[in-house]
């Protein structure tokens, strides 16, 4: 009969205190998400936009990454590649004198 007169006070106790005020401060671990907020209905309210946007993006990082990617290419090998290859150096009396034994061998 103790028992049963002390079950009620004992399940009250088990329950834990639910506050009915909403604190004023939020707790440190929680971080609000306002600036996913104003990119949903920018780029993500349609299907239209959403699509749009990957694409988008897509060629936007490819043109960077490629530019990127050429430019760190000819820093490597800087003189090694054809465009940097100064022509003026090279003499033009060999290659004359192959065209002009090349005519002379057509008029025969």
């Amino acid at each position: 009969m103790a028992f049963r007169a002390l079950t009620p006070v004992m399940r009250q106790a088990a329950r834990p205190a639910v506050a009915s005020v909403r604190p004023a401060v939020r707790p440190a671990g929680v971080r609000q998400m306002s600036g996913l907020k104003g990119l949903y209905p920018m780029f993500m309210d349609s299907n239209m936009k959403y699509l749009t946007f990957v694409f988008a993006g897509a060629i936007a990082v490819e043109f960077v990454y490629g530019n990127v990617a050429n430019m760190l290419w000819e820093n490597a090998n800087q003189g090694k590649l054809v465009e940097h290859v100064d022509w003026s150096k090279w003499c033009d009396d060999e290659e004359e004198e192959e065209e002009e034994e090349d005519e002379d061998e057509d008029d025969e």
